[in-house]
């Protein structure tokens, strides 16, 4: 593991919040060339947040989801039913990348009213639970990626070492083939365990808090009743039993196996850093060096994942609609180029897995 010399390894990943140095010539430029690029976009019609390409897409999901929802319900043949159901995990796929992320960035719409209650109906088609979201991905993630100990993305409660800043230990090795089953698990365990067990132990890992008030605690709990009545029973009530399990696993599966993809290539690749916040990075810095774009040639894929195949551009600009980051990735190389600042790009969707299962390999081999 030669790239990783630099990282120390610590059973005790650090406690005290990883500080920026102050704001680097390279982000003062970028932000002024997005901030021009932005107001001429806005005088087309084409606002940084509220865009109105991005209401489209959410009508059309919606409208994906809910078809397939109903075919799902109203099948006549199990054949029928996978088919649906495998429809609908795609759907509720894009509905969490284009629809619930964005409401949660506040992009969405430009009323904060708008995005809350979008956020709210996707706690409901989804299952999970906004504040922990929010506190998970908003106020650690996006701070300090790849910072064992405050990025929750590296947290797998020792199923698997997705860091070399992490102790290695025997259970590890060969999780690049133990990795599939574990993300198979993701959304079950995400939807049906974690989200209750933070409710009631009040902390979201053993080093964050997070503790919700009255409001909070009945909007999780309403939002789950209405998920579990509404898109977890019903199936069950209407189909043979055993095409409902059927149904109910191949969702998760898919669903599951989508999101950690997604979220994991942008970040889990060898060419990352590791090491926490470098002497001297601000945070626009740190954000490129743990980031990478993918598959950024694909339509397809930058309309599934609401742009997060454009990851470098959605973290140093996660408040601008992601209807935005095609045209901003031009402006990000620009600037870096000329401060002699490296942009990663992993290529291709299938080659992103590729090198994410590489990482796993590296990771999972004995130290």
């Amino acid at each position: 593991m030669n790239q990783f010399r630099n990282v120390r390894v610590d059973a005790q990943p650090n406690r005290q919040l990883p500080e920026f140095a102050a704001k680097s010539l390279f982000w003062l430029e970028l932000k002024a060339a997005v901030s021009d690029h932005l107001a001429e976009e806005a005088s087309n019609g084409r606002p940084s947040v509220g865009d109105e390409r991005l209401r489209r897409k959410a009508g059309v999901i919606l409208l994906w989801f809910a078809a397939s929802y109903a075919a799902l319900l109203f099948t006549t043949t199990l054949s029928g039913a996978l088919m649906a159901t495998l429809c609908l995990a795609f759907a509720a796929s894009a509905l969490g990348f284009g629809v619930f992320h964005d409401a949660n960035h506040r992009t969405l719409f430009r009323r904060p009213k708008s995005n809350l209650l979008a956020a709210r109906l996707c706690s409901i088609l989804l299952g999970p639970s906004r504040h922990f979201w929010l506190h998970k991905h908003n106020g650690l993630h996006h701070r300090q990626p790849n910072v064992l100990g405050w990025d929750d993305d590296l947290e797998t409660r020792g199923a698997l070492r997705l860091s070399p800043a992490d102790v290695w230990a025997p259970r590890f090795r060969h999780q690049e083939i133990k990795a599939p089953f574990y993300y198979a698990l993701n959304t079950v365990e995400w939807l049906f365990w974690k989200d209750f067990r933070c409710l009631v132990s009040g902390r979201l890992n053993h080093l964050h808090p997070v503790e919700l008030g009255n409001g909070a605690r009945t909007e999780l709990l309403v939002c789950k009743g209405l998920y579990f009545g509404l898109f977890v029973l019903p199936p069950f009530v209407v189909l043979p039993v055993w095409w409902a399990v059927a149904a109910f696993l191949l969702f998760h599966v898919v669903l599951s196996w989508a999101l950690a993809l997604i979220f994991q290539v942008a970040h889990l690749t060898p060419a990352m850093e590791f090491g926490g916040v470098r002497a001297g990075d601000d945070w626009a810095l740190h954000q490129v060096r743990t980031t990478a774009d993918f598959a950024v040639g694909s339509r397809i894929v930058t309309w599934f994942t609401g742009g997060l195949n454009h990851q470098i551009e959605h973290h140093l600009f996660p408040n601008v609609a992601h209807s935005h980051y095609p045209a901003l990735r031009p402006i990000v190389r620009a600037v870096a180029e000329r401060h002699g600042v490296h942009c990663h790009d992993m290529g291709g969707a299938f080659s992103a897995v590729r090198q994410h299962f590489i990482l796993l390999k590296t990771l999972g081999a004995a130290t």
